[in-house]
């Protein structure tokens, strides 16, 4: 098992005092500071958002990727995720050879659509392509890292004639891709068939919910002729860890529910993708498992929370990665770190996973 720090690089201020904690600048900060206490708590990686135009003010996660390289030597730093559709893939392949030479290969990147439409509209593009901008792009990017020069010619970009990327990534190939999806199953099928991670939206489906969509990526996986042990399902959860439960419970809710509303407020200036509208129906209110999405939401002493993530292992009929959360809401650095020491110190050591539980439908 994989454990990974997510930053989506919320900005909100604190429910509690009204006020933000952090400036804009201490927030990016705050997410470095993160990474690099991941690396010694001994996380396996650590992985940022990108969004455009609210509240998730890192637009560009491989610039804070690239500063934490710099302060990291065996993290793996990715993305979760780069808006594929959304970038050029030429300008996307540059980017990320270069933070895979600084970090002297340890760059991944994670791929989606995201979650509003007015991303497609602020760059001059039509919502209905999306799918097929994805692929286009995708076919594109992995041709540039391993091909050593590339002619192409495609709908949605000017054509490449001979051009040869620049830098090259640190192994002269292509970097590990991670696919997200919440629920539709083309990209589940087309990530097991290139051999890429699966990421899904646990956060919003639930394990049980999301299991569909994992046992489809294991079986055309196996049926692509894999060998199933390579799979990689990768799962999220929102995470808060104090000694005492209650006391956890008490301070963390109100930042999910924080975080809750500026998805509200996303929604109804921006939109949601149609996918993540039928979805988001199970996002629940309470931490426990009463609802889809609340499943995700773990506050809890040490013990509940082993005993929480168990439970999410067996819904999921396993897992191999577990992206984790510590930072939502507008809650302070201090104490997502806090948070984050608690996690590894009496959570991470007594996490027993059985060997996976590979389901064929």
């Amino acid at each position: 098992m994989k454990y990974h720090v997510v930053s989506l690089g919320d900005h909100l201020p604190d429910p509690h005092t009204k006020a933000y904690n952090e400036s804009q600048a201490e927030r990016f900060q705050g997410i470095v500071d993160q990474a690099i206490l991941a690396e010694k708590l001994g996380f396996e990686g650590f992985w940022v958002g990108e969004h455009h135009g609210n509240k998730y003010i890192v637009s560009n996660p491989q610039m804070i990727l690239a500063a934490v390289a710099g302060q990291t030597s065996r993290i793996t730093l990715g993305t979760a995720i780069s808006l594929l559709p959304n970038n050029d893939p030429v300008r996307l392949a540059e980017d990320f050879a270069t933070l895979d030479l600084l970090s002297k290969g340890r760059a991944q990147i994670g791929f989606g659509s995201g979650i509003t439409p007015h991303v497609f509209k602020l760059f001059g593009q039509n919502v209905e392509d999306g799918h097929e901008i994805n692929s286009e792009n995708l076919e594109l990017l992995e041709r540039l890292w391993n091909e050593p020069s590339v002619t192409w010619e495609g709908k949605f970009r000017p054509p490449l004639d001979d051009f040869r990327l620049e830098p090259r990534t640190y192994s002269d190939k292509s970097i590990p891709i991670v696919r997200a999806t919440g629920n539709t199953e083309a990209t589940a099928r087309e990530a097991a068939l290139a051999g890429h991670k699966l990421s899904l939206l646990t956060v919003a489906t639930g394990y049980d919910g999301a299991r569909p969509m994992a046992d489809l990526y294991r079986e055309t996986w196996r049926e692509a002729g894999r060998d199933p042990a390579d799979a990689r399902v990768v799962v999220a959860a929102f995470i808060f860890v104090r000694e005492d439960g209650e006391s956890a419970r008490d301070y963390w809710m109100d930042y999910m529910f924080n975080y809750k509303t500026l998805g509200k407020e996303i929604f109804a200036k921006q939109g949601w993708s149609e996918s993540l509208i039928e979805i988001a129906k199970g996002f629940g209110r309470s931490d426990d498992a009463s609802g889809k999405a609340g499943q995700s939401w773990i506050a809890g002493s040490p013990d509940e929370v082993v005993d929480r993530l168990h439970l999410a292992y067996e819904l999921m009929g396993g897992f191999d990665e577990l992206n984790l959360l510590f930072d939502v809401g507008g809650i302070a650095t201090e104490e997502v770190l806090t948070s984050m020491n608690i996690f590894a110190e009496k959570v991470m050591p007594r996490l027993k996973f059985d060997a996976l539980v590979r389901t064929a439908a």
